[in-house]
């Protein structure tokens, strides 16, 4: 059975790698490789607790607040911090600010270019021919979208700067609250930026998805994979820190469960690049050290499993925990839902700036920090479930140990032989053409893959292999 390994992978965030196995034009099995060593966790390691705000950020460009948002839930949950009210209004500003500026890049930049041919000019226009359904008017309106959600997607990143102090890498966002202030002037420009975005969203963004989905129908019946979706849910509340605007809960066995048990969060390393005294580990036990000559390993992302089975988070994940969206589990579910929860933030962005209360306090300081703790904080981000573990000693992080929606979403194998859940979702895929498997591709950024912002380590061994760009 011919194999096809395409590496790098383009139009994703960061170096990966998917190898593909083909029997008779349907893949019948598949391996994902993140070709990053995240090295963060060792450079947090001896720092002070703060630091892990501003540091744990740097790990992706695209969805630093994310980071903010969960380094600082670990910090207060460690320390026992309360956060004001505005404090919490705040977060959830900047943090759906800044999820709306990733779904319209990802659509438009990331996604689309496999359904149309991208406009003369435009990044990532060299892409094949082949399987292109759309009639030329309908095409020509999403490319002319296209160059537009260049520059709309940059006023999101203007709004997470309103509250956040600049965008990527925010600056306010701390251990028990935000150090913005609450003022007139800033409600209305973030108001002003969020009405712009509405309009994109509601007047170009979903009519082109809608469209995409009415020629690719065949494509809600690719990509299922094991239909487990996970949420640690996202935006709480500001009088209740135990209730989100997006609830927590997971999708297994096509029964739906509310709540999630972090205790039954395990990270397995026996196909990935890290050496341990065993394969499977709590989070905080493992030591996280490289091993790149590791014999069975093919990727620097862990295999984060939940009571030992794989999910995948994101988007749809989220809509359909909520009622929101439930069409099913696919490539083109994923995009919509994608679509869908870009609108539902505008107006939950609305709803927030009315719950700001003027000339209240939006943080609550606590300095020095105790002198020794230990927790985890846990939110999602774009692209599905994040959490950062802490411990400390002496004012000093101890271990810090960081799990990334992408890991859930492209993780390798695990100890038993389960794939990940992107290598499963690629099982069964049609391909029409075994040297432009376009499908392929459209299966892997469906998932909107980030791999990015880490130590980039590569040891060649052996015979150099064909590399393909997809």
């Amino acid at each position: 059975m011919p194999r096809i390994r395409m590496n790098p992978l383009t139009r994703v965030h960061g170096y990966m790698s998917v190898e593909v196995e083909i029997n008779h034009g349907t893949v019948t099995d598949a391996w994902s490789s993140g070709l990053l060593y995240r090295g963060f966790e060792n450079i947090l390691k001896g720092r002070s607790p703060h630091d892990a705000v501003y540091l744990t950020q740097r790990i992706c460009g695209i969805c630093s607040s994310a980071h903010a948002v969960a380094a600082a839930l670990t910090l207060e949950k460690t320390f026992k911090i309360k956060v004001p009210h505005n404090g919490k209004i705040l977060r959830n500003l900047i943090l759906g600010a800044d999820l709306i500026q990733n779904h319209i890049r990802h659509i438009y930049l990331l996604a689309i270019p496999d359904y149309i041919s991208a406009p003369k000019n435009a990044p990532g226009n060299k892409r094949s021919e082949l399987d292109l359904r759309l009639p030329p008017e309908t095409e020509a309106r999403i490319q002319e979208n296209y160059l537009t959600a260049l520059e709309t997607s940059s006023l999101a990143h203007k709004a997470v700067a309103t509250f956040g102090g600049k965008a990527p890498h925010l600056q306010s966002i701390v251990a028990g609250g935000v150090t913005e202030a609450v003022l007139t002037d800033r409600i209305i420009r973030f108001q002003a930026l969020i009405g712009e975005l509405s309009r994109f969203i509601n007047d170009k963004l979903l009519p082109d998805i809608e469209d995409i989905a009415r020629y690719y129908p065949d494509y809600y019946m690719i990509g299922k994979g094991y239909g487990n979706l996970l949420s640690f849910g996202m935006f709480p509340f500001a009088n209740n820190d135990h209730q989100k605007h997006f609830t927590a809960g997971l999708l297994l066995e096509k029964e739906t469960q509310k709540g999630y048990d972090a205790e039954k969060i395990s990270l397995d390393i026996r196909h990935a690049w890290y050496q341990d005294k065993e394969d499977v580990q709590k989070p905080l036990a493992q030591t996280s050290k490289p091993a790149p000559a590791k014999e069975e390993a093919y990727s620097w992302i862990k295999a984060p499993r939940y009571e030992n089975r794989a999910f995948e988070g994101g988007p749809l994940a989220r809509m359909w925990l909520n009622g929101i969206y439930k069409n099913g589990i696919s490539v083109m579910d994923r995009l919509i839902a994608r679509a869908i929860e870009a609108r539902e933030m505008t107006v939950l962005l609305n709803d927030w700036l009315r719950e700001l209360i003027p000339d209240q306090p939006t943080i609550n300081w606590l300095d020095p920090l105790p002198l020794s703790g230990e927790g985890v904080g846990m939110t999602d981000a774009m692209r599905g479930p994040l959490a950062h573990w802490l411990r400390v000693e002496n004012r000093r992080i101890e271990a810090y140990r960081i799990v990334t929606p992408s890991a859930w979403n492209l993780s390798p194998r695990d100890s038993a032989g389960r794939r990940g859940p992107l290598e499963e979702a690629l099982i069964g895929t049609p391909v029409a053409n075994p040297e432009n498997p376009v499908e392929v591709g459209r299966v892997v950024r469906s998932f909107d893959p980030c791999i990015s912002c880490a130590v980039h380590l590569l040891e060649k061994k052996k015979k150099s292999r064909l590399w393909r760009l997809l």
